[in-house]
């Protein structure tokens, strides 16, 4: 599928070598819109030739903010084709995080839809290095530069230029993106990503999930997320596949939106799951085409479960033709890591003792070349040689890797530490629970308390009681939440993980219910 040399994974010379196969095959399709392979490469050789005439060199950051569509595609690789760098910026950023990030990735072009260029605009006067802005589309009341003098065109007029590969030579070292992290325990850091490092990691997903030569993926998340171009778009093009995208996630369409693909293979995210097996039944369930996914009764589809991170790659797998384990996010993936569970002192820990993911890769340029414009967390991060995940975990004596949570995530009460992804999954099979999210709450004896932010499905009713009740049959004593939290809906990133900083802060905090000691009547404040 790609010459197992790595110093020729480089993204525009796969898409060249797979235009040349696949020329009319369609390569992305959106709803309103679509690409071939010919068509893709064309495209990028074009924007590449159009950002050259604007003054981006090898090197150059390059942001995009658009919604997924194909303007995104063509400005993500005619920016790799031009040997610039991109920088994909969260479609809900505005203010300060938006004008930090740009800041740090030293941005000097953005692409933008135009519906964000207000947001741009606030914050222009900040950032003296941006010089131009590209539009995804024409507005009729676009200005011809903003208050700060970046000149503002569009991806149109890049489109026009000539559609010869321009005189650009990269190799795998050379960096491709800029993705920062969520950001929720400090400032986001952008995760510096080489051609060698982002082609690794699909080249590991397409082992993980077998996905073969021409087969189809869909995808609801949003292409400034890692699984959705680096996972999608890069996986697509290497197998010669196609991967076709919806506008967003909804529940109650989403296996419409696979049937409709006719994919083989859907994406999701672990928040997805319970939100998906709690609409209701229907007659059809089973009868989509997708047969990879997190599903394997209900919509007949085999489970694969990975972990990995926008640093990493995929750490571990469920192997292929093993029988998953329950809650197993597989082993781990010895071609491309090596993978420890260690405790705070770096050294691994037993079989069965919770400790956290410690990553090294196997060869050069498999993992992030670092923290961009962030030495000192980059050190931090790579101390005694291995990468900290930040992720804890255990592993039973088979070798198979079970994550426990999130080191900021864990929940210390009266002696006992609480996982709060164990307590989640408990909570989310109550059957009037959409969703929920478990956090630390301040305790006045020390440590923490435990609080359950919960969704409940519509239409259904449940009270503070009765998920207490639920909770002490299935749960030990000391993980049954002191505080839940009733909300009509949870503060999501556009990829549908939960905010829980948020929740922590009390941001549009709903009612809560105390739960005092002894198990008398609670006591609601808001």
């Amino acid at each position: 599928m790609l010459d197992p040399d790595p110093r020729g994974y480089v993204l525009p010379e796969l898409l060249s070598r797979a235009a040349e196969r696949f020329a009319e095959r369609p390569l992305v399709a959106f709803p309103d819109a679509s690409r071939t392979f010919a068509a893709a490469d064309a495209a990028a050789s074009s924007v590449a030739n159009g950002l050259a005439g604007l003054g981006v060199g090898k090197g150059d950051k390059v942001a995009i903010m658009a919604m997924n569509s194909l303007a995104f595609v063509d400005a993500w690789l005619g920016a790799a084709r031009a040997g610039a760098v991109y920088v994909p910026i969260n479609t809900d950023y505005k203010g300060d995080i938006l004008r930090y990030q740009l800041g740090k990735a030293d941005v000097t072009h953005i692409v933008i839809d135009p519906a964000f260029l207000g947001r741009l605009e606030a914050v222009a006067d900040d950032l003296p290095q941006l010089s131009h802005v590209i539009l995804t589309a024409a507005t009729s009341d676009a200005p011809s530069r903003l208050a700060g003098g970046a000149v503002v065109s569009t991806l149109e007029t890049l489109l026009d230029a000539p559609s010869s590969p321009p005189p650009v030579t990269m190799d795998a070292t050379d960096p491709l993106a800029i993705s920062f992290t969520s950001g929720t325990t400090g400032p986001s850091k952008g995760v510096l990503a080489s051609h060698g490092h982002v082609i690794t990691f699909a080249l590991d997903w397409i082992r993980a999930c077998e996905f073969g030569p021409g087969q189809s993926i869909y995808s609801c998340l949003p292409l400034f997320h890692a699984v959705a171009a680096w996972l999608g778009v890069v996986p697509a093009i290497i197998a010669g596949g196609r991967i076709t995208f919806g506008p967003r996630f909804s529940p109650s369409s989403y296996w419409d939106e696979v049937r409709r693909a006719n994919a083989d293979l859907a994406h999701g995210i672990f928040s997805m799951v319970p939100i998906l097996l709690k609409q209701p039944p229907r007659a059809d369930d089973a009868q989509q085409p997708a047969r990879k996914f997190y599903f394997a009764q209900r919509f007949d589809c085999r489970i694969i479960e990975v972990y990995g991170a926008t640093e990493t790659g995929i750490v571990t797998a469920t192997p292929a033709g093993a029988e998953r384990r329950p809650l197993s996010c597989g082993k781990p993936n010895s071609d491309t890591f090596e993978v420890m569970i260690a405790n705070e002192r770096d050294e691994p820990v037993p079989v069965g003792e919770v400790g956290e993911i410690l990553v090294r890769p196997r060869r050069p340029f498999a993992m992030l070349s670092g923290y961009y414009n962030n030495e000192r967390a980059t050190v931090e991060a790579f101390r005694n040689l291995w990468f900290h995940t930040g992720d804890n975990a255990r592993a039973d004596a088979d070798g198979y890797y079970y994550f426990v949570d999130r080191k900021k995530d864990a929940i210390r009460r009266r002696g006992e530490n609480i996982s709060s992804s164990e307590v989640e999954a408990v909570l989310n099979r109550h059957p009037a629970v959409l969703e929920c999210a478990v956090i630390a709450a301040p305790s006045e004896v020390g440590e923490d308390e435990v609080k359950a932010v919960v969704v409940l499905r519509p239409g259904e009713q449940a009270t503070a009681e009765t998920l207490w009740a639920f909770c002490e049959e299935q749960m030990p004593r000391f993980w049954v939440p002191r505080y839940i939290e009733f909300r009509a809906r949870m503060p999501k990133t556009p990829s549908q993980k939960i905010q829980k900083y948020l929740l922590r802060a009390g941001e549009g905090q709903g009612v809560v219910h105390e739960r005092p000691r002894g198990g008398s009547a609670d006591r609601t404040r808001t």
